[in-house]
């Protein structure tokens, strides 16, 4: 039966990692339902290893982009400063919230995400590189944001860093990507150690397992979408996490009432 956990959870890693490497961002969102009701892990768990797993994740896609110079640390640790507190007040609080409400919460961000990747996705197109100094008041604050969310959700943020870190902290796209993979890196090491200094169990084995599917999925993701449309792609997974997420807020619904 273990085994059989396992097995279920290397599937969900390279689903999540195949979503990620595919659209350059949203698939750390499959992380948490992949474990909850894949892995069958309930949501507070799912949480914390999701954390942990997204984190890693994030630190080996940003390893590439380390080499080429992209990840702007200094903006990183920045950022990810008001995350040391807003990640351990998130996971402080959803200790206190039912699985099915938090679900319910989740499911809702599911569906935002959905819709937010393809409206970004439009905005680019129009939207030139700003030129404007370092915003470091909305830095800190959409750090402090994200923070709190991934603590709360389990989720890496990305779909909130990299629209502030390009037309906020000044950097161009691909500076915003690598330097927002490395914030999420950080973003799940202050969610292991808040989930650690709370007492809460976060299971480590499944955590490396998920992640050793989502390195692999990450890199067949990425092949993928070097042959596909990269538009088509991010319209197909919004659409799949606007369904599910739609599937888990009804489930949960019925559940609250």
């Amino acid at each position: 039966m273990l085994f059989v956990k396992y097995l279920y959870a290397l599937l969900s890693g390279l689903l999540s990692g195949g979503a990620l490497g595919m659209t350059g961002g949203g698939g750390s969102i499959l992380a948490v339902p992949m474990l909850v009701y894949v892995v069958g892990e309930n949501i507070h768990l799912a949480i914390g290893t999701s954390l942990i797993a997204v984190g890693i994740t994030s630190l080996i896609s940003s390893a590439s982009y380390m080499k080429q110079s992209l990840v702007k640390f200094k903006i990183a640790f920045l950022m990810a400063s008001p995350g040391i507190v807003s990640t351990y007040l998130g996971a402080l609080i959803n200790r206190q919230i039912k699985g099915p409400v938090l679900l319910l919460a989740f499911a809702l961000l599911m569906i935002y995400i959905g819709y937010l990747m393809v409206k970004q996705k439009r905005e680019e197109k129009v939207i030139g590189h700003s030129g404007r100094s370092i915003r470091y008041g909305k830095i800190l604050l959409l750090g402090f944001i994200t923070g709190f969310a991934s603590g709360f959700f389990g989720i890496g943020g990305g779909f909130l860093l990299v629209p502030a870190l390009y037309l906020g902290a000044n950097l161009n796209m691909k500076q915003a990507i690598a330097t927002s993979l490395f914030i999420i890196f950080l973003f799940g090491l202050f969610g292991f150690l808040s989930y650690e200094i709370q007492g809460r169990h976060i299971d480590l084995a499944i955590s490396a397992v998920f992640v050793a599917g989502g390195a692999v999925g990450g890199f067949v993701g990425a092949f993928i979408a070097k042959r596909t449309d990269q538009n088509l792609l991010r319209k197909i997974f919004s659409v799949f996490i606007i369904l599910i997420g739609l599937a888990v807020f009804v489930e949960n619904l019925l559940k609250v009432l």
